[in-house]
């Protein structure tokens, strides 16, 4: 119907102008002759009225043909890449509406084939994913946390229990922890795909285990696992074990962390040492009549018999209220089995080793290791006790001019002793003493604990070792002993409480990965490398970014107007990781208008407990750390976050992509770029419009389907991306 009338309107156009012309030249004919001047002004007026005709059919032919011709070619991409389910519905001419129908004739068969093909891949890969889905399942139900990172720290894969233990239940506890610290404490720690580990975990910790590991692959050893202990959430003590992942080639290429909170272990413990103590408060004067009653029968052998039946009713008596003191005891035992403590079992040659390779690494010291071929199992805190021998011979060195020490594991007793020998001058024992009131410090690298504080949380002993010294310490219970040196040799006798024997059941086997790559998880980012100055070289598809949206008081940022709610939502290695999510109503601390409710819905009253921007910023910096800031009409929600740079102490540095710039990019004959109307044309639904996170998401959709779009263009970097935006028409906007 529009058509024709278009055409009609064309058609009384041209015959108006045919007639116009035909007079005019009739009137020139049956008049007389005319100047030269009056005949130019004839010429010009049948010039313009031909100019008219042909500058109305063109437009006519512009807006009827050529401009439904590009956006025929933007949408039928549209149909053909990311949304099939797309029709064109556009006006313009007979043969252009010919057109739309016969594409989009062809679209339905085109999506048709594409279901049809779709589901022929499901059903292929239905059994690979029934697997994947079992093994997610079991990982996910696992009591034990787990965490799986590539070498350089990225976090490939976790569960739950790990999220619990070191994240928390809660993403924000503002009431419990302050958002300004800088820490890794609750509400600063963001267990992620794609983030650090060193975001949760001290990295000297990590590293010190893998150190220890390495120095274990080097000999070959079959057990090549390290432990540490690290903080949890909310007052945890993890117990972490660290289990290397090689390549087929033998190579570290990741790590796993098997968490186990020993918080309960610990307090077990605690009840042990009471029960220990209450045993022998009851114990001991039953022991003690026991005891008198055998030793007055043993000094008079001719005792009277009725003196005799005496005694022995009180041995009856005392032996039964012991007995009912032991099985109360054991009783009370049964429900608090001791299973372990903060400290961790490990071989000695293992902490010998390590020092070894530590020392030369940072003080440039020979270290010669001496232990038995005899595993010889010690109980320790791995890397507060390597710091603190380190800080030690660091010390010696210093002291008495040494640059060769000797480090010799021996067991005696009760206790495993390390000796450390140097040829010199023997160490004085105030200068010792005065070492354990100084905080541990090796280099750049150390803990907030005394060498004292060490070593008495080992329920350890220090004591310095001279030629042929006899010394003894009753505390120890070890007596008197020689310890046996060359004339010209000193040393140092660090006395650990010796632990049982044992070897493990079952070790833990080292996780070797196929030259190809795992079908049952994805583990690109095994590849990919971290975050680094040189982003707009990468590829679109390779970055991490956090999409996230803000709801306001109103869109006049600079004259008062507030934020009210941030959501965000991550996208790793072309997935949007709907369950890592920040969703956070904000405090204005201000009225705002009524208008404004009525979009987002957000009463005052719902804000009224909730934190100020100066506390939340802090927290989604954090959340959005090292990644791409990703937002629709990007420009208002930036400065919505940089005016308040000052104010939170935080300051957003991450760059920048905006789906609005993005969209008129890929699709320039578009007149609509609308979070609504970009939704609408790539097949995205919009769950929660004008919530923040319901507008992430979405928006987190938007842009990964743009992305296959700009690579048809030849834009596949941030790069190439970010300067495409800035040349669109609407980037001139500024708020």
């Amino acid at each position: 119907m529009n058509s024709d009338k278009n055409s009609g309107w064309l058609i009384t156009a041209a015959v108006f102008a045919f007639f116009m012309i035909i007079i005019a030249a009739l009137s020139f004919r049956h008049q007389p002759p005319l100047d030269q001047g009056a005949f130019g002004v004839g010429i010009l007026g049948i010039a313009v009225g031909l100019l008219a005709v042909l500058g109305l059919a063109l437009s006519v032919m512009i807006h009827r043909y050529i401009r439904p011709l590009r956006k025929i070619a933007e949408e039928t991409n549209l149909i053909t890449s990311v949304n099939p389910s797309h029709r064109i519905n556009i006006k313009g001419g007979r043969e252009i509406l010919r057109l739309v129908q016969i594409i989009n004739e062809k679209a339905d068969r085109f999506e048709e084939l594409q279901k049809d093909v779709w589901h022929k891949i499901q059903l292929a890969l239905a059994q690979a994913e029934e697997e994947k889905n079992i093994l997610a399942a079991i990982v996910s139900e696992l009591p034990e946390g787990i965490l799986i990172c590539n070498a350089e720290g990225q976090i490939l894969l976790y569960n739950k229990q790990a999220r619990r233990h070191l994240e928390g239940d809660d993403k924000i506890t503002f009431l419990e922890a302050d958002s300004n610290h800088s820490g890794t404490g609750s509400g600063n720690r963001f267990i992620g795909l794609g983030r650090s580990v060193f975001g949760v975990i001290d990295k000297n910790l990590i590293v010190h285990a893998l150190d220890e590991i390495a120095g274990k692959l080097e000999r070959r050893e079959a057990q090549v696992t390290s432990y540490f202990i690290t903080p949890g959430i909310p007052d945890g003590l993890l117990r972490a074990e660290t289990v290397p992942i090689l390549n087929h080639l033998g190579r570290l290429t990741g790590f796993v962390l098997i968490f186990q909170d020993i918080i309960k272990q610990i307090e077990t413990g605690k009840h042990e040492s009471f029960l220990l103590q209450s045993l022998k408060m009851g114990i001991r004067p039953s022991l003690a009549n026991i005891r008198a009653a055998i030793e007055a029968i043993l000094e008079s052998p001719d005792m009277d018999p009725t003196q005799l039946r005496g005694f022995k009713n009180i041995i009856h008596k005392e032996s039964i209220k012991s007995s009912a003191i032991l099985d109360e005891m054991a009783l009370d035992y049964s429900g608090h089995i001791r299973t372990g403590g903060p400290l961790v079992q490990m071989l000695g040659k293992d902490l010998l080793e390590t020092i070894k390779r530590r020392a030369e690494d940072n003080f440039g010291m020979a270290v010669k290791t001496v232990y038995s071929t005899d595993p010889n199992w010690i109980k320790v805190d791995a890397y507060s006790i390597v710091l603190a021998i380190l800080f030690v011979l660091s010390r010696l060195q210093r002291e008495t001019a040494a640059d060769q020490f000797t480090c010799k594991l021996e067991r005696e007793g009760k206790f495993a002793n390390i000796d450390l020998i140097w040829q010199g001058k023997p160490l004085k024992i105030q200068t010792l003493r005065g070492w354990e009131t100084e905080v541990i410090m090796v280099g750049k690298e150390g803990i907030p604990s005394t060498l004292g504080e060490v070593i008495a949380h080992h329920g350890a002993k220090i004591w310095p070792a001279i030629l042929k010294q006899t010394t003894g310490d009753p505390d120890l219970g070890i007596g008197t002993r020689s310890y046996e040196m060359s004339q010209d040799k000193s040393g140092l006798r660090l006395f650990l409480p010796d632990v049982e024997t044992f070897e493990p059941d079952t070790l833990r086997k080292i996780m070797v990965i196929p030259e190809s790559r795992p079908a049952f998880y994805d583990f690109d980012l095994f590849s990919q490398p971290g975050q680094t100055p040189e982003l707009d070289n990468r590829l679109l598809g390779e970055l991490t970014y956090t999409v996230f949206d803000t709801e306001t008081t109103g869109l006049f940022p600079k004259v008062g107007d507030e934020i009210i709610s941030i959501g965000a939502v991550r996208i790793v290695n072309g997935r949007l990781l709907r369950e890592e999510q920040f969703d956070q109503l904000v405090n204005p601390q201000r009225c705002y208008w009524e208008q404004s409710i009525q979009i987002h819905g957000i009463q005052p009253e719902m804000l009224e407990d909730q934190p100020a921007i100066d506390r939340v910023l802090p927290i989604f910096h954090r959340f959005a750390e090292g990644s791409i800031l990703v937002a629709h009409n990007a420009a208002f929600d930036m400065s919505m976050l940089q005016l308040k740079e000052a104010l939170s102490g935080v300051k957003f540095i991450n760059p920048v992509l905006d789906t609005l710039l993005l969209s008129a990019v890929v699709h320039p004959a578009q007149n609509h770029h609308t979070l609504e109307a970009i939704a609408e044309r790539l097949g995205v639904s919009i769950v929660g419009r004008h919530t923040a996170l319901g507008d992430a998401l979405a928006t987190g959709e938007i842009f990964l389907k743009l992305i296959p779009l700009l690579a048809q263009m030849g834009i596949h970097t941030l790069g190439a991306a970010r300067l495409a935006s800035q040349k669109v028409y609407h980037a001139r906007f500024r708020y």
